[in-house]
């Protein structure tokens, strides 16, 4: 996947170079943990050394990006100054001090890249579309295999683990973050670190997890109970949370703001005074990062636009008693399309 030449077209300069590691997978679809992607009006390099050259030459062999090795950055920096760079792009908001000082003896009058990566990172190609869909499906099937593997006296730990050991089994090259299992009270903590914590009957469980293909991620939640629960104000919040779930998805359309999409949820957990329970915002760009634009949230100001991919999730949290989330992952096209097939009405185990 070459992304290099829709970001060059954006910048205001003679050549860009990129070092951050998430930056240089968008742009070239390969993974590395030492790299340069340079790239001007002629040409795109990644410059790597020798442990990924082969690999990343058979990987980029049919693309508009040449590989080269370089054992380090100066080597990469006084390959710039070779081809009498003037202004050079960098990523500003990821360059460290050091590395500005380096920068700044060579005399490279510098640029912000970081505006058009963000904003050609935000609309997803269909080659991107279809690896985040593929990374849904195996998130779906892992959880579905879980789902019947969950029995009592496991731990939040345990389900974490082997949840993450079925996306791998069904293809993925990796979690998108780390995944969230939380049993029984610690629902209610939106990003609880799992723990020790064991199974019982009639728990609510919540699962946020989600895998990369491709090097794109998936996101999604779950949250059902393990048999029944004696405590009916789980099922009548979840019905609720649901409703503003599937009524934000309904209605979020190709030119509203992220604000603008975030109340549609927002303002139906108002009507039924579930709103102050609602602490995070609905959603967030998904791509390379779990976490992109656009955010959809109540400052949100990006517009939503034709094949961004993002998270709708609204969800309520009662300190002490229990949390619920519902979670898909889904891409705008006109309205919203879900990546996700599961059923999202509620599950008891």
């Amino acid at each position: 996947m070459d992304n290099t030449k829709k970001v060059f077209r954006e910048i205001k300069a003679d050549a860009m170079l990129t070092a951050s590691p998430d930056l240089r997978r968008y742009l070239t679809g390969f993974a590395s943990s030492f790299g340069y992607v340079y790239t001007d009006a002629q040409e795109s390099v990644f410059f790597t050394d020798p442990r990924y050259a082969e690999g990343a030459r058979a990987a980029l062999k049919n693309s508009f990006i040449a590989v080269e090795v370089a054992k380090s950055e100066e080597t990469v920096l006084d390959y710039i100054k070779s081809k009498r760079i003037r202004t050079l792009a960098v990523p500003l908001e990821r360059v460290t001090l050091p590395v500005m000082e380096v920068l700044k003896k060579k005399k490279f009058k510098l640029a912000d890249s970081a505006p058009a990566l963000k904003k050609a990172m935000c609309v997803k190609s269909e080659e991107e579309i279809a690896l985040i869909a593929k990374a849904s499906d195996i998130a779906e099937k892992a959880y579905t295999e879980l789902l019947g593997w969950l029995k009592e006296g496991v731990s939040e730990n345990e389900t974490a683990g082997y949840l993450e050991y079925l996306m791998r089994r069904y293809g993925a090259e990796d979690r998108s973050f780390e995944t969230i299992a939380a049993f029984g009270k610690n629902t209610s903590v939106p990003h609880h670190a799992s723990d020790d914590t064991k199974l019982a009957k009639g728990m609510p469980v919540l699962l946020d997890f989600g895998c990369k293909a491709g090097g794109y991620c998936s996101d999604i939640t779950r949250t059902f109970l393990f048999g029944k629960s004696a405590d009916e104000e789980f099922a009548d919040v979840y019905g609720k949370v649901l409703e503003a779930h599937l009524s934000a998805a309904e209605k979020i359309r190709e030119g509203m703001t992220g604000a603008e999409a975030d109340a549609l949820a927002r303002d139906r957990l108002k009507s039924c005074g579930l709103d102050k329970f609602f602490t995070h915002s609905l959603g967030h760009g998904i791509g390379v990062n779990i976490h992109e634009d656009p955010r959809l949230s109540p400052s949100g100001t990006d517009k939503l636009e034709k094949n961004m991919v993002f998270s709708v999730e609204p969800g309520v949290y009662f300190e002490g008693k229990f949390g619920i989330r519902i979670e898909d992952s889904v891409v705008l096209d006109g309205g919203v399309r879900s990546f996700m097939k599961t059923d999202k009405r509620l599950l008891v185990l």
